[in-house]
């Protein structure tokens, strides 16, 4: 599993990374770890994806298009999101088009009444479910080992 975290130096240990702007004490801070889940990479989000966090998700994300293994099946949990402003909704569809130029899938975790689900549009609505244990009944991505 990687974790990234504003403000934090490359931890320690194998598969394991760190990376980010510094948090600053209220200002808003979003963390990223991504893992398999069978043939997918889910990337999860955790904390605000606002202004001042959305660049460093996006190089997080565009890291994860360009380097994980194809066919590109992504899976962007936003279930741990507590805040999305117009650049954080704005992110999510520059991702549905660098997935889609990838030639690959996106699939977003977004639980109903979550601040996550409430910015997305139509066409992004179609590719969320409520967890990512989901994936499996909605889209035929199985977990490892299943």
């Amino acid at each position: 599993m990687y974790a990234h975290s504003a403000g934090r130096r490359p931890a320690p240990g194998p598969g394991s990374q760190r990376s980010g702007a510094p948090a600053r004490p209220g200002r808003p801070s979003l963390e990223t770890r991504s893992r398999a889940h069978g043939p997918a990479t889910v990337l999860a989000l955790a904390g605000d994806l606002v202004a001042d966090t959305v660049v460093t998700a996006e190089a997080r994300i565009l890291t994860t298009v360009v380097l994980s293994p194809r066919p590109l099946r992504l899976v962007l949990d936003l279930s741990g999101v507590g805040a999305v402003d117009s650049q954080g909704a704005a992110l999510l569809a520059k991702t549905r088009f660098a997935v889609r130029a990838a030639r690959g899938t996106l699939h977003l975790v977004a639980p109903y009444g979550s601040p996550a689900r409430r910015v997305l549009n139509r066409h992004l609505l179609k590719s969320a479910v409520q967890r990512v244990e989901d994936l499996d009944t909605e889209f035929g991505i199985a977990p490892a080992g299943s």
